[in-house]
């Protein structure tokens, strides 16, 4: 029976043959036994090879508060976050000073940061075994706001109508990355958002949201850090002189010295980050990004270079001046150009402070609304309602309070299309939260009008519509609270103010 088997079963292997490839089974020629041939050893297969040692460690530096452009907010901190970090990689994270440029303010043109990064600097210096730290804290511009849906870092000299002539598009600066900078250990860190800053407490110039980390880290293959998600803002501290995210990255990586992994530091210093700005700005979100592309051993960016190397002589030569003085104390910066103050233009539908303003209001509600002296669009208080100082009158916040508009859908798509063409004009956005408003969609008006606050933290009447919004959603507490700073930043107001439909 066994011998049967074992008869059947060639039989049925050589007709299989036979049928698959037309050669029968004793034609077939014999071969001999084939020996597994040893693998290739590749540098992105071998652990030696990734895991190498790092031969040398450089790094560009970039921090801009105060642009050329009058349209661009200034921003308090990005300048010192960028000293601090400069501080940290020079002091603690192991980094020969001199391997380490900083551009701050009006030394930090388009220009120059492309000059240090793809020619004059790293591309001459670095190599592959290196590590390369790239940190920049200025504003930024996302790619909804691009035709072609580019990103674009702004530098100081940069025309925020015409960033793709004079700004840092960042594709631009990953191509450097990957074909002039030969390392392939980047660790790309952006403290640099959209969300729009007049008020000084939060980055960037439009009214979306921060760079995409995973994008960024496709396009280079290395580590990026964002300090929040694409849709979210990032906040400077109320607490201390920085922005939020640069402080608590900072903290964690003096306390992880050279021992613990960026991502480990990073994952700590991303909790203290949203407990912050949770506990400080009422209502808003800031979760920093890691994406990586990394290979082998975890980051370790305080790790000491194996083989350092002096910059030659010929390079360094060539180097222009960076901010190294005015990052180290040892001068001072050249002082911003103070402009004369514009002499503010009288307003009566704006200035509570003036008695005719309870009486000759300009109407808000015509179309949807009607533009001030000053620019602004203001609210029209009713005669029942109006502010008068010292008064006890009672104002009611209500929808049409907002806005009445005929057809406000139409006037919202008119909004929506005047603030894409006019990004950095804060009224179109108050604009589009009033309509909104009308609406009766009050997530979608507190997504705007977190933007206007942050333009201008001392507008009551952004205080009022978000009060409202909130009151509409529930949230009494912070609804009040809105009310008491609109009411602290103008005594003018009414001391009732209460919520209506």
């Amino acid at each position: 029976m066994k011998g049967f088997a074992v008869k059947d079963t060639k039989a049925l292997l050589a007709a299989i043959l036979l049928l698959l490839t037309g050669v029968p089974v004793s034609a077939a020629p014999q071969q001999p036994p084939v020996t597994p041939a040893p693998a290739q050893s590749s540098n992105t297969a071998s652990p030696a090879n990734i895991n190498r040692p790092v031969r040398d460690k450089w790094a560009l530096i970039v921090g801009i508060g105060q642009f050329s452009s009058d349209k661009i907010p200034k921003l308090k901190y990005a300048t010192k976050d960028a000293r601090d970090f400069y501080h940290y990689l020079t002091h603690e994270g192991h980094f020969a000073p001199d391997h380490v440029r900083i551009l701050l303010d009006e030394k930090a043109t388009q220009r120059r940061i492309m000059s240090e990064l793809g020619s004059k600097f790293l591309a001459r210096l670095a190599r592959p075994d290196d590590m390369i730290v790239l940190f920049f804290s200025t504003h930024g511009s996302p790619s909804q706001m691009d035709l072609r849906g580019r990103n674009y870092i702004v530098a100081a000299d940069s025309d925020p109508e015409d960033l793709f002539a004079t700004g840092i598009e960042m594709q631009k600066v990953l191509e450097s990355i990957q074909s002039r900078v030969l390392s392939d250990r980047v660790l790309l860190v952006m403290d640099a958002c959209h969300s729009g800053c007049v008020g000084g407490e939060g980055k960037g110039i439009a009214r979306t949201g921060n760079f995409d980390a995973e994008a960024l880290a496709e396009g280079s293959g290395q580590m990026v850090i964002c300090s929040s998600k694409p849709d979210e803002q990032s906040w400077e501290s109320k607490r201390y002189d920085n922005g939020v995210f640069t402080k608590n990255l900072l903290d964690g990586l003096r306390a992880g010295g050279s021992t613990v992994p960026v991502a480990k530091i990073f994952s700590n210093a991303q909790q203290a980050i949203q407990n912050e700005v949770k506990e400080d700005h009422p209502g808003a979100r800031q979760t920093p990004v890691m994406h990586s592309k990394w290979t082998g051993n975890e980051l370790l960016i305080a790790v000491k270079p194996n083989a350092p190397e002096r910059i030659p002589p010929t390079v360094f030569q060539e180097l222009e001046l960076d901010s190294t003085s005015v990052a180290n104390g040892t001068a001072q910066p050249v002082p911003a150009v103070v402009k004369a103050p514009v002499p503010a233009v009288a307003n009566s539908a704006l200035d509570f402070n003036s008695v005719a303003a309870t009486k000759s209001a300009a109407p808000y509600n015509a179309g949807v609304g009607s533009r001030s002296n000053t620019g602004a669009y203001a609210p029209n208080y009713a005669e029942d309602g109006a502010a008068v100082e010292n008064s006890d009158k009672k104002l009611v916040l209500t929808r049409a309070f907002f806005s009445s508009d005929p057809n406000p859908q139409k006037a919202y798509q008119s909004a929506c299309e005047a603030s894409q063409a006019n990004f950095n004009n804060s009224d179109l956005y108050y604009r589009k939260a009033r309509l909104l408003i009308q609406m009766g969609k009050y997530g979608k008006a507190m997504q705007e009008l977190t933007g206007v606050l942050v333009d201008d933290p001392n507008n009551e009447h952004y205080r009022l519509a978000r009060a409202f919004c909130y009151a509409k959603q529930g949230m009494k507490g912070l609804a009040d609270e809105d009310v008491r700073t609109a009411q602290f930043k103008n005594p003018k107001l009414p001391t009732r103010i209460e919520f209506g439909d």
